[in-house]
């Protein structure tokens, strides 16, 4: 299977990194020591930049991604079956591969099908063929 695929928008990165902005900014407000201000400015930039990244890196041109019958290829990153210790499905069209080597899911493979249920559906037959767990379950991503 040949199809594209897409970074999710991390919604709630987005809301996490906002209120702390907004808190950040409601103790430049409310503070009158200039050191503070200063810190809570900063801190204020880089939440914002975060924001920025995770807007940035969603509307990035589409990835593709290869299913052969024993590998998997996203962009030009090569992934045996047998490297997979678990792919994640969070809701209904956020995916996650667990490679057997990281503890957590790299944001690399993390993706979103462009067209969700015949994707999705052959992902899963993959990975039953492939002798590879799929849990329906929220994932933690690594940024």
């Amino acid at each position: 299977m040949k199809t594209y695929i897409r970074y999710p928008l991390n919604i709630r990165l987005i809301i996490g990194m906002s209120i702390l902005t907004l808190l950040c900014i409601l103790n430049i407000i409310i503070t009158s020591d200039r050191s503070n201000k200063l810190l809570y400015l900063a801190f204020s930039i880089i939440y914002l930049l975060i924001i920025a990244a995770a807007v940035i890196r969603r509307l990035l041109k589409p990835r593709l991604l290869l299913l052969d019958s024993k590998v998997l290829i996203i962009k030009n990153n090569q992934l045996e079956a047998n490297d997979i210790r678990r792919i994640y499905i969070e809701g209904n069209c956020i995916i996650g591969i667990k490679p057997k080597k990281n503890r957590i899911v790299p944001i690399g493979l993390c993706f979103k099908f462009s067209n969700l249920n015949k994707e999705i559906n052959t992902l899963i037959e993959w990975a039953k063929n492939n002798n590879i767990e799929v849990n329906h379950k929220t994932f933690f991503k690594w940024i």
